[in-house]
């Protein structure tokens, strides 16, 4: 066979021009993605175009798809994903600085520098686009029948008197026989949670996740975080330590954050309303006992607590003296605070403070049903408080 060398010596340059041409479209495509990540940390579409397009459009469908995923898998699947981030990036590093050899590794490190960077800014975009871009909705504030002046002293006193009465009442239900177990629990929060959410505007409700534990179920423990919702895999973590009566609310907390209510006051309100509306006394109790939480109470002459719900009260702050590093936990914090603010909170973990504000400005009909602003031609003497909704 007689072998064409002018032939094969004309193929190595159109090769080699192939490889740099890949070389050049992968370089771009690296700094487009930084680019455009960098864009939208600065600036993002309108609230009202990311409630309809985003909120209520596509986000639906991804949580569906995510939720009804994770739901197949008993382990969680973000620490598989955290592990091979952690291992796999500094090894990555190591490997190509160590095989670029002397006089290469200086082009080696700006080329690595470069892929660090693209790989951030992917994450950050798959971040904005699995769950990230929720926290830019119209805020319930501007949706609700909401309105600053009904915040006053007066009012905070009655709803605490409220949640003393509600406490008391639903502690005995909720105490005379066996408390359910995770599962029960699961079955009999949803549909109170699935009709307050469809309230809020979620017209076609949520996959809900299945609790799951962690590798990191230390660091919550230590940190004090009650739970979490992985952004990437729609999971939801729940710290291993919470006594039977934290974890309706806890529950539906990180619930109301994968129903879109990323804020942290938002997805409190909707976990307070599941459980209030619920027909089931220990799914309420829960509710009442987050609320009385957050709750101010100095310098006020108030009926007492009965025995049960000051020992459970009790309990629950044992709990945190036993498990939470406070070192630990004021670190968590304020690294959360940049993080909230970075995503457009300006409260930052101050947020979670706003939660008894919205409960106190908005408006219900009776059992917990907020008044949305598509309400407001009904005048405003016909509709009642959140006094008005316990009864």
């Amino acid at each position: 066979m007689v072998c064409d060398k002018t032939a094969t010596i004309g193929m190595v340059p159109r090769w080699f021009k192939i490889i740099r041409r890949g070389i050049r479209i992968r370089s771009v495509v690296k700094f487009v993605v930084i680019g455009v990540a960098a864009a939208l940390i600065r600036f993002q579409p309108p609230a009202a175009q990311i409630e309809r397009s985003y909120s209520g459009g596509i986000y639906v469908v991804i949580n569906s798809w995510l939720a009804r995923l994770s739901n197949l898998v008993p382990f969680a699947i973000g620490d598989i994903l955290l592990i091979a981030l952690i291992i796999g990036l500094p090894a990555g590093w190591i490997l190509r600085l160590a095989s670029a050899g002397r006089g290469r590794r200086v082009p080696a490190f700006t080329s690595l520098v470069l892929d660090t960077l693209a790989l951030g800014a992917a994450v950050y975009l798959t971040f904005l686009v699995l769950w990230g871009l929720n926290y830019s909705r119209e805020p319930l504030t501007s949706m609700l029948d909401y309105e600053e002046q009904r915040i006053t002293p007066e009012a905070s006193k009655r709803l605490l008197l409220l949640t003393i009465q509600e406490l008391n009442a639903d502690s005995a239900l909720a105490h005379e026989r066996p408390w359910p177990s995770d599962e029960e629990i699961r079955q009999v929060l949803y549909p109170s949670f699935e009709a307050t959410i469809r309230d809020l505007g979620n017209r076609t409700g949520i996959t809900p996740a299945i609790p799951k534990t962690s590798l990191l179920g230390a660091y919550f423990e230590a940190t004090g975080v009650t739970g979490f919702t992985d952004p990437f895999t729609h999971e939801v973590i729940l710290n291993a330590t919470l006594l039977p009566f934290e974890k309706p609310f806890i529950l539906a907390h990180e619930w109301g954050h994968l129903a879109g209510f990323a804020r942290e006051s938002e997805a409190n309100f909707v976990a307070l309303l599941a459980c209030a509306r619920s027909d089931v006394p220990v799914v309420r109790y829960s509710g009442w006992l987050a609320l009385y939480s957050n709750l101010v109470r100095s310098g006020m002459m108030l009926p007492p607590l009965s025995p049960q719900v000051a020992a459970d009260l009790r309990a629950i702050r044992e709990r945190e003296r036993r498990h939470v590093i406070e070192q630990v936990s004021r670190a968590e914090r304020r690294v959360y605070d940049q993080f909230l603010k970075a995503n457009r909170v300006e409260e930052g973990v101050g947020n979670y403070g706003l939660f008894v504000r919205l409960v106190l400005g908005t408006r219900f009909k009776s059992n917990w049903v907020p008044v949305r602003r598509a309400a407001e031609a009904v005048p405003v003497y016909l509709l009642p408080t959140f006094f008005d909704a316990a009864r």
